[in-house]
């Protein structure tokens, strides 16, 4: 951001803290259920797909890339210094870069357009926790809000807020445009597609979002195996329509009437989780900070 320029939290006079509804919703622990979908999308941004395949070890380890990037990503909205934090995730990202997005074009992580897309998908992940996965109804006041703390979280990376949406609606305008135009399958994403068809889950490797002594309990066969096609019909249910239609990518009736049996369970369920269970662990260290509390 230009020196001199004007912050969207002094734009918008905007507070993250408990009272936000950021900090109801960026860190449920329900955001598990997102992974696939926001990685599938983040995959078919072009410059993404490339960076994953020149500059991770994605194809090696595909969820190895989740557990280092989303706690800093969290702690981007309930650090004590998010800033700071944000500063950090940037900076991470300085170095990626390369020639060839699969269109002979060069890209960098750190292309505004490019850097939003990547949180454009986590604003959509915590209003689809929301809409998915629980039984408030996000009311269009609500939604407005939320996109803008969305903003305010957005600008603590630091990086230009150009292509930033001024409202609600202009970010679904341009959400839109762009899984209508520049989305892809790519490398990258044909890999995402073919994990989620395969008949077990990857392995965790002690990195599950689960208790420390269940941890073993994730990477059992059983487990790997039942839980394959609910986190397929969960990821492929997620993408937008308009992206599954478009890159021909298939969801079934059954699949249909599977997904919304899955989310019509958890939004009944999640209340009865223990605390600790319904919140990320980042999540938890910012409610406890400010509140003293786990909600």
């Amino acid at each position: 951001m230009s020196a001199g320029a004007v912050t969207q939290d002094e734009k918008w006079g905007i507070d993250l803290g408990p009272e936000s509804l950021l900090w109801r919703w960026a860190g449920d622990s329900r955001i598990a259920y997102l992974g696939g979908t926001i990685g599938l999308l983040q995959t078919m941004h072009p410059a993404i797909g490339a960076a994953l395949i020149e500059h991770s070890n994605f194809f090696d380890d595909p969820v190895d890339r989740v557990f280092r990037s989303l706690p800093r990503i969290l702690g981007t909205v309930y650090d004590e210094d998010g800033y700071a934090t944000g500063r950090d995730v940037r900076d991470v990202h300085r170095t990626i870069k390369g020639d060839d997005d699969g269109h002979g074009n060069k890209y960098h992580s750190l292309d505004p357009e490019t850097f939003w897309w990547a949180h454009a998908t986590f604003q959509f992940m915590a209003e689809q926790v929301a809409d998915r996965f629980d039984r408030h109804e996000l009311t269009p006041d609500e939604r407005e809000q939320l996109y803008q703390e969305g903003v305010e979280w957005y600008s603590r990376y630091g990086v230009s807020d150009r292509p930033v949406p001024v409202d609600r609606a202009a970010f679904e305008e341009k959400w839109n445009h762009i899984c209508d135009t520049v989305l892809e399958r790519n490398e990258a994403t044909e890999f995402v597609l073919d994990t989620l068809d395969a008949r077990l889950l990857p392995k965790f490797e002690g990195r599950a979002p689960l208790p420390r002594h269940l941890h073993w309990l994730a990477d059992t066969w059983i487990v790997r195996r039942l839980l394959a096609r609910p986190a397929r019909v969960v990821a492929i249910g997620g993408l937008p329509e308009r992206v599954r239609e478009r890159l021909g990518i298939p969801f079934s009736r059954r699949d249909e009437r599977e997904l919304r049996f899955i989310e019509w369970t958890i939004a009944r369920t999640h209340r009865f989780s223990p605390a600790r269970m319904r919140w990320q662990p980042r999540a938890i260290e910012g409610w406890l900070r400010t509140t003293g509390r786990i909600p």
